[in-house]
């Protein structure tokens, strides 16, 4: 499989796909709940949070996976500092896990805060979301700490972006 990653701009691509991804990820995974699901993933909250990376399957054009750098100007952002960033809604769609495409996604998104002399990366992901960890570690992400957010512990993660 090969797949293309674009930076999405325009307020209406992708609406319906971002939500079904998602979805599929957080809800279908058991991350979230469908409740919840409806709230935070409403395409144009998802969108305005930052810079927006999707990934498509060049054979089908189907959506595949996606990833947000959120700077420390959003609204949206939860622990970085100026200067620094946060990886939001890594995600992939589990037909096309398996073809380090998370990898990539990580990838991208790192490299745009280095291009955007962002200093430091912050993530946070749940703890039963040992895949994920492992994934951020192999990218020099280390724990820095724990919190909790709607009652769900997170484990937190940071990387110099430089």
């Amino acid at each position: 499989m090969d797949f293309i990653i674009d930076r999405v701009e325009n307020t209406g691509i992708y609406d319906s796909e971002i939500f079904e991804l998602l979805s599929e990820v957080f809800v279908t995974g058991g991350f979230t709940s469908l409740e919840t699901a409806k709230s935070i993933f409403e395409p144009s909250k998802v969108k305005s949070r930052g810079v927006l990376f999707v990934s498509k399957e060049i054979n089908t054009n189907e959506m595949a996976g996606m990833v947000i750098v959120v700077p420390w100007t959003s609204s949206f952002s939860v622990k970085a500092k100026e200067n620094e960033c946060e990886m939001h809604l890594l995600g992939v769609s589990k037909k096309f896990r398996g073809h380090g495409l998370g990898r990539r996604l990580v990838e991208e998104a790192l490299n745009f805060s280095k291009g955007s002399d962002l200093k430091k990366m912050i993530l946070w992901t749940q703890k039963p979301m040992r895949e994920a960890q492992n994934l951020y570690e192999s990218h020099g992400f280390t724990q820095c700490g724990e919190m909790a957010r709607n009652g769900i512990d997170f484990l937190v993660y940071e990387r110099e972006c430089t």
